[in-house]
This record gives C-alpha cells, structure tokens and sequence, in this order.
C-alpha cells in the first residue's frame, strides 16, 4: 500500500509538471491566429507575457522527472528491464525538453530587439542550430519512449487493460497537434502545448487505474 501511495504521489508530481510547464509554455507561444512557425512564432509574443510563463516552464519542468520515477516503480513487476528503460526515456526527453524550454524567452526577446538589423540572419540561424534542433531530439525520444510503453503494456502483470497502449505520449501528440486541423479554436490553444497536453492525459489515465487497482 505504501509503494502505491509512493507511486501514486511520484506520477501527481509528474502531472503537476505537465500543468506547470503547460502554463509557461501558453505563456510563451500563444498567438491569438494560432501558432506560426515554431521559432517565427517567437517574433510577435509580448515578452512581457513570455517572460512570467519562463518561470512557469523552467521551474515545472524538473517534475517531470518525478513522474517518470513513479512509472518506473508501477511498471517494474512486469519487466524491470523496460521499466528502467522508460525512465531513462522520460528524464532524457525532459531533460533535452527543459533546456530547449529555457532558451525560449531569451530566443524572442533577441529576435525580436534585432529584427530590422544586419544581426538577424545570424541570431535566427544560430539559434535554429543549437536549439531548435532539440525539438527534434525531444520527438525521437518520445517515439522511443512510447514504443517502450506499449510493450510494457502488452507484457504487464497488473491487470492493465491493453487498449492502454493505443494512449501512448506519440499518438496522443498526433492527435493534439493534428486539432489544428479538425477543430482549430482549440488546437491555437492546445498545439503550442502539445507536448504538456499529452503528458497530462498521459499521466492522468495511469493514476486512474493505479486507483482502480487500489480499490
């Protein structure tokens, strides 16, 4: 009882992180017409407004880490080997993800101080160089990570049902961004924090069946 309430507690504070993150990344990327270019976007937010969602997303995106921690402990009876592995996954994305996060609001406040000026073309490349290409990094490793949570699944000793597995972080990110598409006043809402929406559905479905389990 005590290992799930652990758990339990662990994928919360993974959940918070995604709320946390989920309001500074909004912060930072909202645009009322919806999200332009993943970097062009950074040329018309109020930096005033990005500069408070900087410390919403750099001070939320640490959690993470602990919800991933609380996956490994529920998954670790079916294989520990995956288990550990999904962690890794997890803090390694998050990580990348907390870095590319913390670079956001100075990326606009010197795209936009330098647009009109024979600097930009560097700023603007430079950044898309060395950080921009985290997102990237972040995508694969999700892949990865959900491929290791579907076999988990499929293998698990817990009882979990095995429709779990279509409700892993890449498909639900396909869905949330893809709502740009089928239902755009809310995916100019939802797809900047694509990535923050998905992880809490993500963690939010498996609270719930470690609850159903400790009924």
């Amino acid at each position: 009882m005590n290992n799930k309430r652990n758990i339990k507690i662990l994928i919360l504070l993974g959940l918070l992180g995604s709320v946390l993150v989920g309001i500074g990344e909004y912060l930072l990327h909202f645009l009322p017409g919806g999200p332009e270019g993943e970097v062009s976007m950074l040329e018309h937010v109020p930096l005033k407004r990005a500069s408070i969602g900087h410390f919403f997303a750099v001070f939320g995106a640490p959690l993470y880490f602990a919800g991933y921690y609380g996956l490994r402990d529920f998954f670790k009876k079916s294989n520990e080997t995956l288990a550990n592995l999904l962690m890794i996954l997890g803090v390694l994305a998050f990580f990348i993800g907390g870095i590319w996060i913390s670079s956001r609001y100075f990326a606009a406040e010197v795209l936009q101080r330098s647009q009109g000026t024979a600097d930009y073309a560097f700023y603007l490349q430079s950044y898309e160089d060395h950080y921009q290409v985290l997102v990237w990094a972040l995508r694969i490793i999700i892949a990865l990570l959900s491929v290791v949570y579907v076999l988990l699944i499929m293998k698990n000793k817990q009882g979990l049902p095995k429709w779990l597995a279509i409700f892993n972080p890449l498909v639900l990110l396909i869905i949330i961004i893809s709502s740009l598409v089928w239902l755009k006043p809310l995916g100019i809402h939802i797809a900047p924090i694509a990535m923050n929406v998905t992880h809490c559905i993500f963690f939010s479905i498996l609270l719930f069946q470690l609850k159903k389990q400790t009924n």
